[in-house]
């Protein structure tokens, strides 16, 4: 198995079965409601859609990345600011651009891992590893933030 093959293994694990530390992403994913979703579990916090819409913009600005479409600057103050996007449709997108994701690393020609991403000063090794840990550090929030809501008194 080469080292994309393993990276994207890594993001499989993460995301739909197999993560060792727990629920995957959609194991999580598949026992939330609507209304779970898009409420914060405290006021100004996060709620599971507007983390789970964030990891499905990176999704995107890791897929789209090239030689021609650089990776965008990260601007705090934009990150949050996208208009939500309804649970359900969240949902679908979140899996196709994971799916499309997992496909683009499994594919990613090893000879270019070294090479430099376009607007960055790391190497695609360092971006691929990236969004396996990105999608892993939110998906914890995403746990804690269902288990507070859940453990709120009715």
């Amino acid at each position: 198995m080469n080292q994309t093959q393993q990276i994207a293994d890594s993001y499989r694990a993460a995301t739909i079965k197999g993560a060792w530390y727990g629920p995957s992403l959609a194991q999580m994913l598949a026992e939330i409601s609507p209304e779970l979703a898009t409420t914060p579990p405290v006021p100004g916090a996060h709620s599971i859609s507007a983390l789970l819409q964030h990891l499905l913009l990176w999704n995107e600005r890791v897929r789209n990345t090239s030689d021609s479409h650089p990776m965008p600057r990260w601007e705090a103050e934009k990150e949050w600011a996208e208009p939500p996007i309804p649970w359900n449709e969240l949902v679908t997108r979140w899996n196709q651009s994971r799916d499309l994701l997992e496909e683009k690393i499994r594919n990613f020609p090893i000879d270019d891992l070294a090479r430099q991403v376009p607007g960055r000063n790391y190497p695609y090794e360092t971006l691929l590893h990236g969004i396996v840990q990105h999608a892993i550090y939110h998906s914890g929030q995403i746990a804690m933030v269902s288990s507070m809501l859940r453990s709120r008194p009715r």
